[in-house]
């Protein structure tokens, strides 16, 4: 077996002792590759400390080197035939250390001249800050990538990120992937507890369009009516990245809020040290709900390093959510089976083939809207005539739900050609919704009538490229890509009320408000990151060519021309421009900037929704313009080490985003023309005979400008045995008019706004005895702003969101190794630990959920 012998670096007479240990094992006969013969070796991306245990594991050899030291430089991955000298040659190029052979080994030295190492002296004393930052900060309720060890990695710099790592994730003990993200600044849920009811909410933000989600590179875009769009299962993730803010080269057609980034878990991330095969069982158990989640897991490698694979099942099996006041929400109960299979090629060096699937599956009794707090009771009059079941029931639906994603990935990064960095990547996810009524109840059309059929599907292809370009007057990092992108939705509804009429197809038609149709995208990207000394200049450059495509409906009540049903193609062309810089004035202190104008298309919902003739706005809306947003973010990223003791680190962030959207798409309701505004503004009369047919006839418009500002502070301090955090988010958002009335003559505040918010999180670390334990905050002001504050119109109030008060949350947790590295991980955590009755204000004045312990056992074999 190998040996591992490290030192202490600021204890000199530890180093004598361990090479004299070293140097009485001369004589010991050692068993090891020969250093001048070539065998296959395969080294996974990391820290060079974990690259030298690799090698000395398959090596069978020994390796002395600090740890402490080791743990500040990143290898990428290597593969393929080496001798020793040439693979410990390549793992410790562009690095201070030099190896010495022993009899017993080797020992890694670090040279004391460092001027004339290939890295710039002030970079690498940040990129060392950085990485202390990122393994200090491992305890922190997210992470804060440092923006100068981004730039040292394979992709262009990406400022202001917010990570969810696999620690955060598990400690979380999450029920779905909005409540990951909600002690994010910025960032918030909106909908119920009920499987499938939550949206993410992003600076203000929250629409399919402005906040795409993406699964290993397949994209999310379900849209159904009063339906959440996150269905994906927590436990199968290992990484969550959010981008704040429109400023990402490789996201069009929207992302005004911002960009989810959703990676699940690899063999890799679960094979243990020397194991070539691996199997991982967990056990959860919620009190709030009597939930009770069970997860499986087999993987392995050859031994060889060309294959590896793994498939992940979880059963997440619960009754009805609790209320702080111990009422339930009814019908949250929820059983779903998720399964995910994964299979890596490495076929020679620097090639990897990925195939990813994962389908996740439930159904149920659940109200149709998953969204809302309650749905209507039934009347005491019903559950007499029905029984309490059935009345309960007609009132509810029998949902069906499968969501699927596939992707297959080709990546091309060879070690000594600095222009290729190269991946394609193919994607399918769909999610599809049956929906089924009691057969005596008559459904109303609006709400999908006594059954109906909804799938959301997307097809995606995206090949891109990075180079290195390295000269005298500074280095750029070049990529550039090309995306295509086709998103198609499906509906069908029977309509028994409506089955005996030919208008209405004898019941079979699209809903009106749900229309079929796809969105085709094309796009084209290149990025160019400069980077000279200490500042580093990001001009990028994007352009999409999109088509809308409707379906005729089968309904002729909807498919007629004399009412402006038009479901004709729409294309729309643009660029976005973006540029990024970032300056770091001191070792201590970066300076950020982004300023990006970018667009997006109508979706098919909004270019092809109809009503029947006889309304006001029966057409299509071909006219729609595309929304447009020019966005700015500054701030500032502050590292300090050994602050107030050795080995403690602060990390401060101050962001401020300023976005300007203009021609926003919104439902074309109550003022239809500037005549009819005068008219109503001067004598309360105001009607739509006003316009005299001159108007726009479709159910949605292009209406005014609007203004969203933030404010972030992210303040984490960490040291080896205890750490704390404190984040705070102030969001405003103006509309220059009003939605609902664009020659509106005040300002009026957006809906979508979230209530300011802090977090703030205390923690210790016991790492003799394997444990962390700490408490976390969070504390949500009162939201009391409101459309109708300034328009009192009955149309600005049926977009108004309830008034909240403000609240704090408290939750405690812990986290176990009881046997240490090899024996089982539990997570123990109490949510809302006083059990505080709270109104959520994005959910529309949902209920918050009452006291929930949680626990978790797993372990890895």
């Amino acid at each position: 077996m190998p040996q591992f012998l490290y030192w202490n670096s600021i204890k000199p007479f530890a180093l004598t002792a361990t090479v004299l240990a070293v140097t009485s094992l001369m004589n010991t006969q050692i068993y090891a590759v020969s250093e001048n013969t070539a065998s296959y070796y395969q080294v996974q991306t990391g820290s060079l400390t974990q690259a030298l245990n690799n090698v000395a594991q398959q090596a069978n050899i020994s390796v002395l080197f600090d740890p402490a030291r080791t743990n500040l430089y990143q290898v990428k991955t290597i593969q393929g035939k080496y001798t020793l000298d040439q693979l410990f040659a390549r793992l410790i190029q562009n690095t201070p250390f030099k190896l010495q052979k022993s009899v017993s080994g080797y020992i890694l030295i670090e040279m004391p001249d460092t001027k004339n190492l290939a890295v710039v002296e002030s970079k690498k004393t940040d990129l060392n800050q950085s990485v202390l930052s990122n393994m200090a900060m491992d305890n922190q309720i997210y992470q804060m990538p440092a923006i100068v060890l981004e730039a040292e990695k394979e992709d262009t710099v990406k400022f202001g990120q917010s990570v969810l790592n696999q620690k955060a994730i598990d400690r979380y003990q999450a029920n779905n992937v909005a409540q990951l993200l909600d002690n994010m600044p910025s960032v918030g849920s909106a909908g119920s507890p009920r499987p499938g009811g939550q949206t993410i909410n992003i600076l203000g933000r929250g629409g399919v369009a402005d906040v795409p989600i993406t699964l290993d590179d397949s994209v999310k875009s379900f849209d159904k009516y009063r339906q959440g769009s996150v269905f994906i299962e927590p436990e199968i993730l290992k990484k969550i990245t959010v981008d704040k803010g429109p400023h990402n080269v490789e996201v069009g057609n929207g992302g005004f809020g911002g960009k989810v980034t959703l990676e699940t878990k690899d063999p890799s991330d679960l094979l243990g040290a020397n194991k070539n095969a691996g199997a991982f069982v967990k056990y959860s158990r919620f009190s709030n709900n009597s939930q009770n989640t069970y997860t499986g897991a087999v993987y392995g490698k050859m031994k060889n390093g060309l294959v590896d694979g793994l498939f992940y099942y979880t059963n997440r099996d619960s009754g009805d959510v609790k209320r702080p006041d111990g009422s339930k929400f009814l019908y949250s109960a929820q059983e779903q089976d998720t399964y995910l299979a994964k299979l890596n090629f490495y076929p020679t060096d620097g090639h990897k083939i990925s195939l990813n699937a994962m389908r996740s599956g439930h159904e149920g009794w659940e109200p149709f809207a998953a969204m809302r707090d309650q749905d209507a009771v039934p009347s005491q009059a019903d559950i007499d005539k029905y029984g309490y079941d059935e009345a309960w029931k007609r009132r509810l639906v029998y949902r069906d739900q499968k969501d699927t994603s596939y992707s297959a990935a080709y990546e091309f990064n060879p070690e000594f050609n600095p222009f290729i960095n190269f991946k394609a990547v193919a994607s399918y996810s769909k999610t599809f919704q049956h929906d089924q009524r009691l057969p005596s109840v008559n459904g109303s059309a609006a709400l999908l009538g006594n059954e109906s059929w909804v799938n959301y599907t997307n097809t995606a292809l995206k090949v891109s490229n990075i180079s290195d370009v390295n000269s005298k007057y500074g280095d750029h990092k070049l990529k550039i890509g090309a995306q295509y992108q086709k998103m198609e939705q499906n509906s069908l509804i029977f309509d028994k009320s409506n089955a005996s009429k030919p208008d209405y197809n004898f019941g079979y038609y699209e809903p009106n408000y749900m229309p079929a149709g796809d969105q085709q995208m094309l796009s084209a990207f290149v990025e160019d990151q400069y980077q000279f000394n200490n500042i580093i200049i990001t001009p990028s450059l994007r352009y999409d060519h999109i088509v809308n495509n409707g379906k005729p409906n089968r309904a002729s009540r909807y498919n007629n021309p004399l009412a402006g049903h038009d479901y004709s193609s729409k294309t729309y062309t643009g660029w976005s421009p973006r540029l990024a810089m970032s300056w770091a004035q001191t070792d201590q202190l970066t300076w950020f900037a982004n300023v990006s104008k970018t667009w997006r298309a109508p979706r098919v919902d909004e270019q092809y929704y109809v009503q029947s003739a006889a309304t006001s706005v029966p057409s299509t809306s071909l006219y729609l313009r595309p929304e447009k947003m020019l966005a700015v973010r500054i701030g500032n990223e502050m590292n300090f080490d050994d602050l107030l003791s050795n080995d403690d680190h602060l990390q401060v962030r101050l962001t401020y985003h300023h976005n300007r959207g203009s021609d926003e798409i919104f439902r074309n309701r109550s003022t239809f023309c500037q005549a009819q505004a005068e008219n109503q503004a001067n004598t309360g009369s105001g009607s739509i005979s006003d316009c005299n047919g001159n108007y726009h006839h479709g159910f949605y418009r292009n209406v005014t400008d609007y203004t969203i500002q933030a404010y972030e502070a992210e303040l984490f301090y960490n040291q080896p045995t205890w750490f704390a955090g404190f984040t705070y988010s102030y969001i405003r958002g103006e509309r220059d008019n009003s939605p609902v009335n664009p020659w509106f003559d005040e300002k009026t505040w957006m809906t979508d706004i979230p209530p300011k918010k802090a977090t703030a999180t205390l923690g210790v670390n016991v790492p003799e005895h394997h444990l962390t334990m700490g408490w976390r905050g969070i504390f949500v002001d009162a939201q009391d702003r409101s459309l109708s504050d300034n328009d009192k119109s009955i149309a600005a109030s049926s977009f108004s969101l309830p008034k909240t008060k403000g609240y704090s949350l408290h939750s405690v947790y812990a986290d176990w190794q009881p046997l240490g590295e090899k024996g089982p991980v539990l997570n123990f955590s109490i949510d809302n630990l006083f059990n505080r009755d709270y109104k959520m204000y994005l959910g529309e004045y949902m209920t918050g959920t009452g006291r929930d312990y949680k626990l978790s056992i797993s372990q890895k074999f």
